[in-house]
């Protein structure tokens, strides 16, 4: 009896060491990522949402939605066709289901180089809890980079098993489309050919290694071609971003400081210039075969290059995240045995984790910044007489780093509410269009930092009557008075700005900077929209004294109206 008690304690041991780390990784995932669920749409969200299914075929053969990726809009449009666009939180399921299903597949990927289960499971939990993963899943339109990684990293696993053992020529087959996926959805992978490479170099046997190594290589390059005949038919030598075909020394200083992003707060304020020689540094000493460096290196260099001219955005590090978890893998696997090295991983994870709570916190209270906006401007358009357009000033563009709404488009996010408020909302970019197609005299709204307060002002399409030029020498500061009644002046071609002061924003200083035209100094009063909704107080400071013939020519309407001819020609 007592020897059928030792031996089930030692069964239970052994699925204690076994399930326990899965276990305990999967709770603080849940922890980290059940307040996702209730984060709203941001910025690009609104303009993701609406993607329908008749888009995909035109998203395959022609540049859509600002780029060639025919997969992510059909991403997009299968969420909305499932969720709709009011259910966001189910959005956010789709999210927490794309976290799951490629930290499996980083989690297998990881076992094809590692032996020490708690190497993989280290490497697992990078992947899953570090701020760049943390941001993506919080946010809809962040998830591009989560789903290319997909079937790419089952790509890198089908030719790891092929080069190692397998004789299967279904396999490098399989691979070939699953990259062509991923390349489809989001070209995160375009350069990531000698990833490959060495995916199948480290892992064939030795006397196949080059035969294997090359026959990998030709794998990748068939979907690479495939994809570049479909997206040159589709948009010719376009790129998404002009930054891309640039180049420069800033290259490899994003790549460090995008590389770094995966090991926040850790690598915080660390310069371009340390980390380039903190990463060969730590890759020579933490991993012990040239092979595995490279291998390492090839993932944090190739997978990165297709966003290194672009602005550092956090999102973008999810690319780097594999190369990342096999570093800190073959680390641990390397610090096996040394009574240090679990303390610091906890003290190392514990950063991580916090780092990544905070950042989720402040996605929360941006989105809830867009509902409680959202709401409140609904509630403006119904108190405000009549039906004509507002144009609404004061929206904060973002919380913390995180932006809220994409600038001046308030009806979409009205719309995901499900509310329709009966008249046209939107920024003060659009005034003068507006109110020539939406009505020809609607309301400028200025609304106070929390959202709640607001003024309203009055605007129409013929809000400035004829009126008689008059010329004025301005000096220092003056009170507007009767110029209030002009839509535009005119200066000499050095004129400087003008700047207003206004008791809607007493506190603040609006600068109106001139455009030449002419040889002449046009400035276009009626596009600020303090000019428009001041009164006779608002006050005029220039620099230096400037003599300004102030004219009823509205240059911001004659704009407006070439901008609609333009629009019926097409």
């Amino acid at each position: 009896m007592l020897e059928g008690f030792s031996s089930a304690r030692k069964r239970l041991g052994r699925y204690m060491r076994k399930f326990l780390p899965s276990v305990v990784i999967l709770l603080v995932v849940a922890m980290l990522y059940i307040p996702t669920l209730r984060t709203g749409f941001l910025t690009d969200d609104f303009l993701d949402c609406n993607h329908t299914l008749r888009e995909v075929p035109a998203a395959f053969s022609s540049q859509y939605g600002g780029g060639y990726r025919p997969l992510m809009i059909l991403s997009w449009a299968l969420d909305n066709r499932i969720w709709s666009v009011e259910n966001q939180t189910a959005w956010h399921i789709t999210n927490l289901i794309l976290l799951l299903v490629s930290s499996l597949l980083v989690y297998v990927f990881l076992g094809r180089f590692l032996r020490k289960p708690e190497a993989i499971y280290s490497g697992t939990a990078l992947f899953m809890l570090s701020y760049p993963m943390a941001v993506a899943v919080a946010r809809v339109s962040w998830r591009t980079t989560i789903l290319a990684l997909i079937p790419f990293l089952a790509s890198l696993i089908l030719i790891s098993i092929w080069s190692k053992n397998s004789r299967r020529k279904w396999m490098p087959a399989a691979a070939a489309l699953l990259y062509l996926i991923s390349l489809l959805v989001k070209e995160t992978a375009l350069t990531a050919l000698p990833v490959i490479a060495m995916v199948a170099f480290c892992s064939a046997e030795r006397e196949s290694k080059w035969r294997k190594t090359f026959s990998a290589i030709v794998t990748g390059l068939i979907p690479l071609v495939i994809y570049g005949v479909l997206r040159y038919r589709a948009m010719g030598f376009g790129v998404n971003y002009a930054e891309s075909t640039s180049f420069g020394p800033f290259i490899l200083k994003n790549l460090m400081l995008q590389n770094s992003i995966v090991w926040q707060p850790w690598l915080s304020g660390a310069s371009a210039r340390l980390l380039l020689l903190l990463y060969p540094v730590a890759v020579f000493f933490g991993i012990s075969k040239w092979k595995n460096r490279i291998l390492v290196l090839s993932l944090g260099i190739f997978l990165m290059l297709p966003v290194s001219n672009l602005t550092l955005r956090p999102d973008f590090s999810v690319a780097a995240l594999p190369g990342a978890a096999l570093f800190l893998g073959f680390l641990v696997q390397m610090l096996h045995g040394r009574r240090f090295l679990y303390p610091a991983l906890t003290v190392f994870f514990a950063g991580i984790i916090l780092f990544s709570r905070d950042e989720i916190r402040t996605l929360g209270m941006a989105s809830d910044y867009v509902d409680r906006t959202t709401k409140r401007l609904a509630e403006i358009a119904d108190e405000l007489p009549g039906s004509g357009p507002l144009f609404v000033d004061g929206i904060a563009n973002a919380v913390g780093v995180y932006g809220t709404f994409w600038p001046g488009e308030y009806l979409v996010p009205m719309d995901c509410l499900g509310i329709q408020p009966g008249r046209f909302v939107s920024g003060t970019d659009r005034i003068w269009e507006a109110l020539i197609t939406e009505g020809d005299s609607g309301f400028l709204v200025f609304l106070s930092d929390d959202a709640i307060h607001y003024i309203s002002v009055p605007v129409s399409v013929d809000m400035y009557a004829e009126l008689p030029d008059t010329t004025l020498l301005l000096t220092g500061s003056i009170p507007v008075g009767n110029l209030i009644r002009y839509p535009s002046c005119q200066g000499p071609d050095e004129s400087g700005s003008l700047n207003l002061v206004s008791r809607i924003f007493p506190d603040s200083v609006v600068t109106i900077v001139p455009e030449l035209r002419d040889g002449a100094a046009l400035y276009d009063l009626a596009a600020a929209p303090l000019w428009l909704a001041s009164d006779e107080t608002l006050v005029i400071v220039v620099e230096s004294p400037v003599e300004l013939v102030f004219s009823s020519r509205n240059a911001s309407r004659e704009r407006a109206l070439e901008r609609l001819e333009v629009k019926q020609e097409y």
